[in-house]
């Protein structure tokens, strides 16, 4: 068995025999000794690290370009969050989810009222209208809106007159606290109002 073995042997077989030990034990003894000390910072490339290894302890996040397929993350329908906000008319000012002019205008009675909101920013826009008292109560929230007109302020809020059958009441605000009282829809009971704007472009 010996001298087959011998047979066997050649420069070729023995040199690729120790290649091979020495390519194994190498391989193990550096995986075995090499540690971070070892590695200079900067020296290591993507290439040279297994997939999946790092996680976020290991990464800043927020230094991290955008993914490529997550481009369009931050749009919505292609907009994007500035384009989403939104944006009142000029002289409007945002509050309970419509943009409520920040001056009041002169007294009428409901429907011219109506009327005169109804008609502004036509056609490009729908027209205003008069606020809800939930809209207009908000809007007194924000100092930039000032106080309640003397007098109170109409509200939308309208219901069958009880004094004068097939008309109309309307409430108006009579302070910021909210309280109302009834105007009817006739010229002797004008009130100031503001005109209010859904939101847009």
């Amino acid at each position: 068995m010996l001298e087959r073995l011998r047979g066997g042997l050649s420069y070729a077989n023995v040199v690729a025999t120790l290649a091979l030990f020495i390519a194994l034990g190498g391989s193990s003894y550096a995986a075995l000794t090499i540690t971070g000390k070892n590695v200079r910072n900067g020296s290591l490339t993507g290439k040279d690290l297994k997939r999946n290894t790092l996680t976020g302890r290991q990464i800043r996040e927020g230094r991290l370009d955008t993914v490529p397929r997550a481009r369009n993350s931050a749009r919505v329908g292609g907009l994007t969050a500035q384009q989403l906000l939104d944006k009142c008319p000029q002289g409007t000012l945002p509050a309970a989810d419509a943009c409520i002019e920040v001056q009041a205008r002169p007294p009428q009675y409901y429907s011219p009222a109506v009327s005169t909101c109804g008609a502004i920013d036509t056609p490009q826009r729908p027209g205003r209208r008069l606020p809800t008292h939930s809209e207009l109560l908000r809007a007194f929230a924000y100092d930039e809106f000032g106080a309640l007109t003397a007098g109170g302020e109409l509200t939308s809020e309208v219901f069958p007159s009880s004094v004068r059958p097939g008309r109309l009441a309307v409430f108006y605000m009579t302070d910021e606290l909210g309280n109302v009282a009834i105007a009817e829809d006739r010229e002797a009971d004008a009130k100031a109002f503001r005109c209010v704007a859904d939101p847009g472009d």
